[in-house]
């Protein structure tokens, strides 16, 4: 209960004492309670958020797909997790070694004033932005972070860069590690930083390729089939975000949207997904033939991944390799496109596809021996993988609607074109099969006429008869 001093000070009045003895509320206290809380409240996610923590309902279902094993990139996952030790040191080393380089003119002091600049507009873009990170201890992860990704990238690309001693480049394992960590979701920098990082390092030489180019072309040894990876065509349109957010636009920026065939129709929701299309296996005894395009890499005109076409029982489809690595990439990738809200949901409406098409182990071996599918796994691991991959995902505007409805359609039609098949091959095995059964047949079905006609005479003829 409230005392009287309490009253005496104006914290609470007499019903709020009342209330408080009967068990009620301080309507005061909850009011100013309240109020502090509404006036320092604000979005959890802004807009400019475009790097999150997966939702933990993505997370549960694979959660090594979306954790790093030896390196943390930007707030979310910077611990002093021993795992994350060794690569610590190693940017530190790299920074060391650029700011000691004899043609260098970048200082210790400049990196501190560009990111001074870039603070602010690096911590919009996540969506924990760990504000128990002050500027200093921010400006300096951004600093060793962004670094060491741009000396990775140069390195990497030019072995007279590396160093002796260089632990990156002398333990093969540790590539593919970084390959792993570096397009997880949650452990990305703006793309904002990078460039500027990019540009200072690579300011006195002329010839320098784009960062993009770079970037791609470092990931293109992180997938067992490095064309299906595109070169950007431009460095600023689409804006690039981060580096998953690049790798996912190099991946669908060729896909062609099938045209309306009936604009007519009235528009299915958003969120509508068609009934299930049959697997490849129960397709192919439809009569369905499953084949590659004719310039099936990703390089070439219409060769992405996601260019997928269904036309008079042929469903053309562009090779895909799968292997360990296969599963985070489109994970997280996929992660991307149900946070982000400018990403289309192409990479999971491709998922959903191909999930129809494979359901057993059968599956995969007929996309394999079509040579759509490079398996690198068991047939059993690669059907589980395109079975659970968009497990509790959300799919907006299903890129391929209309061509489940063509196949549905198809499929539905296809016994009275397998009836009228074996009707024929029967036919023709049992009465064409030698020149003397076919014209045994002509003359049996011409006595048939024959003797029909001459009942039919017969017939009418007693009908008109006289009595």
């Amino acid at each position: 209960m409230a005392s009287g001093n309490d009253i005496e000070k104006g914290q609470v009045n007499g019903s709020d004492s009342i209330n408080a003895e009967r068990g009620g509320i301080n309507v005061g206290q909850l009011k100013f309670t309240l109020n502090t809380s509404l006036w320092e409240a604000d979005s959890p996610l802004p807009f400019s958020c475009c790097i999150f923590r997966v939702p933990e309902v993505l997370r549960r279902r694979k959660v090594q797909a979306y954790e790093p094993d030896i390196v943390s990139i930007g707030p979310l996952h910077r611990s002093a997790d021993p795992k994350f030790k060794l690569v610590e040191k190693v940017k530190e080393w790299y920074l060391k070694c650029l700011l000691e380089r004899p043609t260098t003119t970048i200082t210790l002091d400049s990196l501190i004033e560009g990111m001074k600049e870039l603070e602010r507009e690096a911590r919009g873009r996540y969506s924990d932005p760990r504000n128990d990170l002050d500027q200093n201890d921010f400006i300096r992860m951004l600093i060793l972070d962004g670094c060491f990704l741009i000396e990775l990238f140069r390195k990497a690309r030019d072995e007279s860069r590396q160093d002796y001693d260089d632990p990156i480049f002398n333990a093969p394992c540790m590539l593919e590690y970084l390959y792993h960590d570096l397009l997880l979701l949650e452990n990305q920098l703006p793309w904002s930083v990078l460039k500027y990082f990019y540009d200072l390092i690579e300011s006195g030489n002329p010839g320098a390729e784009p960062l993009s180019k770079v970037v791609i072309d470092f990931f293109r040894d992180s997938v067992a089939d490095p064309s299906i990876f595109s070169d950007r065509k431009s460095e600023s349109t689409p804006e690039i975000l981060h580096i998953v957010d690049l790798i996912r636009t190099s991946l669908v920026q060729e896909h062609k949207d099938e045209p309306d065939e009936d604009p007519k129709a009235a528009p299915l929701p958003s969120n509508h997904l068609p009934q299930r299309i049959p697997s490849a296996a129960t397709l192919t005894e439809a009569g369905v033939t499953f084949r590659i395009p004719k310039e099936p890499k990703a390089g070439s005109p219409g060769g992405c991944i996601l260019n997928i076409t269904f036309k008079d029982g042929v469903f053309s489809i562009p090779p895909l390799a799968i292997d360990e690595r296969t599963d985070p990439l489109f994970r997280n990738l996929m992660a991307y496109e149900q946070c982000y809200h400018s990403c289309t949901h192409k990479i999971t409406s491709y998922a959903v596809l191909m999930d129809n098409l494979i359901d057993t182990a059968k599956d995969v071996d007929l996309l394999c021996e079509k040579g759509i599918v490079a398996n690198w796994l068991s047939s059993e691991d690669a059907s589980k993988f395109f079975n659970d991959l968009y497990d509790n995902t959300t799919v907006i505007d299903f890129v391929y609607k209309r061509l489940c409805t063509r196949v549905n359609d198809y499929h539905r039609s296809a016994w009275m074109r397998r009836t009228w098949i074996r009707w024929k091959n029967k036919l023709r095995s049992d009465y064409f099969d030698t020149p003397w059964s076919t014209i045994s047949f002509f003359a049996a079905f011409v006595l048939l006429v024959l003797t029909f006609l001459q009942t039919v005479y017969t017939i009418q003829q007693y009908r008109h008869s006289p009595n």
